[in-house]
């Protein structure tokens, strides 16, 4: 049992996903037979290890999450009865348990039924369970399937293929912006009333309504500068928070926020943080100027709620495991709150537009655009990442980064939409040079990887639209191995042969 309590959680969600025990004769602890219909998808990020699991227990068919454990008390251990991510739980799976295990609760006060693996495994896989055959490959994956033998593939080739998908990449983001921008208008157009038209014959060979779009409808302002709203708010979730701020945005409209005036920063906070359902009750705060804080925020959110018709999150929707303190949402939404009297006080469109029209270098375009990310934080937020405790390192801000990867991944794509839009060549032009000149800024996992076992010190990446090329490759290509449409995977063709 000892040697149980070492083995991984890794190996354990090995275990649990590939149904590596005897799945018809599962029983819950207090007896109930257990039917997995569906393990669940596995969750890389905080909250449960699976999610969307379908199972069975008793007569009755739960739809939900799964937790993972080695043993019963790591529930407890871990606090998840005061977690909210943990309120879907429907079955809590552990190798072993005591005699008489503790029942454990969701924050909701829900009982959760609890499945112990160890009766259930056989002899064979209980002798391998503590070796390495499970082992955990470690958030960047396999090895790319041509890392050995792509070093006689020239540079030129491989930087001329980046640099294709790159574009590729930029391109889908266009159009990503293109389809929210025809959403926005869509919503403003008055619907025509018509009588319903009779049609007959096979339905199938009804022609499907074409949308057509003209100049005039594109020309509307608020469209583009909600089309940026939501952009950087995406784009300040990073990867795991992008849903519930993008959902935010388009809940709170930034014709809403003007309303009630982009200078009112405290007006900002209140609306946002309470939309977001961010803002925690002052019982819970030990910090007498955390207290204080909120109390009035939530006034604010007190008086604007009654006329708010939109979305309210969940604390639950937001994720902070495994986030630097710095890009919790909680600092990334107060610093969106400082900035938004910069970004959208004046015609953005209008000079972000013509930031692209004059004679400057690109590299002072990019430091221009840099410099609307810039922002002082008041005396609060300047010590704290979040509302439960101070910090003595600097805490709310957009670091250098973070203002490079907000201009390529959304400045830019939305200036060339517009520029396509209305047909504007030179502005194209420019906003392509100055897209090829931006820094490199995303040194995550995937594109070191890369630089690993493709690039090979060959050559240096030192822009984004590099990384960008990079992360297309491997999402697109590498990852899914189509190395038979791989410009790189095309000259080294024994990778395509079954028998290699």
């Amino acid at each position: 049992m000892t040697t149980l309590l070492n083995i991984p959680e890794t190996t354990l969600r090995h275990v649990w996903q590939q149904q590596c025990f005897n799945a018809s004769a599962l029983r819950t602890s207090d007896g109930k037979i257990v039917e997995i219909l569906s393990p669940g998808d596995p969750n890389t990020d905080g909250g449960p290890d699976f999610l969307n699991a379908r199972i069975r227990v008793g007569e009755v068919t739960y739809y939900g999450d799964v937790e993972l454990h080695r043993d019963a008390r790591s529930w407890a251990e871990h606090h998840h009865e005061a977690d909210s991510h943990y309120n879907r739980i429907i079955l809590h799976v552990v190798l072993t348990a005591e005699s008489i295990p503790p029942q454990v609760r969701t924050k909701s006060g829900r009982a959760v039924p609890l499945l112990v693996l160890h009766p259930f495994l056989d002899e064979t896989l209980l002798g391998t369970l503590s070796t390495s055959l499970f082992a955990d490959q470690g958030t960047e994956g396999r090895p790319i399937r041509c890392r050995d033998v792509n070093d006689t593939v020239p540079v030129e080739a491989m930087l001329t293929w980046i640099e294709k998908l790159a574009w590729e990449r930029i391109e889908l983001k266009v159009r990503r912006f293109e389809e929210r921008l025809k959403q926005l208008i869509d919503e403003e157009r008055q619907p025509v009333r018509e009588p319903h038209p009779q049609y007959f014959g096979n339905p199938d060979e009804i022609p499907v309504p074409h949308k057509s779009y003209t100049r005039i409808d594109f020309a509307a302002r608020k469209h583009w500068e909600q089309l940026l709203y939501e952009g950087i708010m995406e784009g300040l979730g990073f990867s795991k928070n992008r849903t519930p701020f993008l959902a935010l945005a388009q809940s709170v409209r930034l014709e809403v926020l003007r309303q009630q005036g982009l200078t009112d920063t405290e007006a900002m906070m209140g609306i946002l943080f309470g939309a977001a359902g961010l803002l925690p009750s002052t019982r819970t705060l030990a910090d007498p100027e955390a207290r204080k804080y909120v109390r009035t925020l939530r006034k604010r959110w007190s008086t604007f709620r009654p006329t708010y018709k939109g979305r309210i999150l969940n604390g639950a929707d937001w994720l902070f495991f495994r986030l630097r303190p710095a890009n919790f949402p909680t600092a990334r939404l107060a610093a969106f709150c400082f900035l938004l009297p910069t970004l959208f006080g004046k015609d953005t469109l209008k000079i972000l537009v013509a930031a692209f029209k004059n004679a400057d270098p690109p590299r002072r375009i990019i430091r221009n655009l840099c410099s609307v990310f810039s922002f002082e934080p008041d005396e609060f937020w300047q010590c704290h990442y979040h509302f439960e405790e101070r910090t003595t390192a600097p805490a709310v801000r957009l670091g250098h980064s973070k203002q490079l990867d907000l201009i390529i991944n959304v400045l830019l794509p939305v200036v060339m939409l517009y520029a396509r839009v209305f047909n504007d060549q030179d502005l194209r032009s420019n906003a392509r040079e100055v897209l090829s000149r931006v820094p490199g800024s995303q040194r995550n996992a995937f594109i070191r990887k890369m630089e690993r076992e493709l690039i090979k010190g060959k050559t240096k990446t030192h822009y984004a639209l590099q990384e960008q090329g990079l992360m297309q490759l491997y999402r697109f290509y590498c990852s899914p191995g189509r190395c038979t449409e791989c410009a790189v995977g095309e000259r080294v063709p024994w990778l395509n042969n079954p028998n290699s």
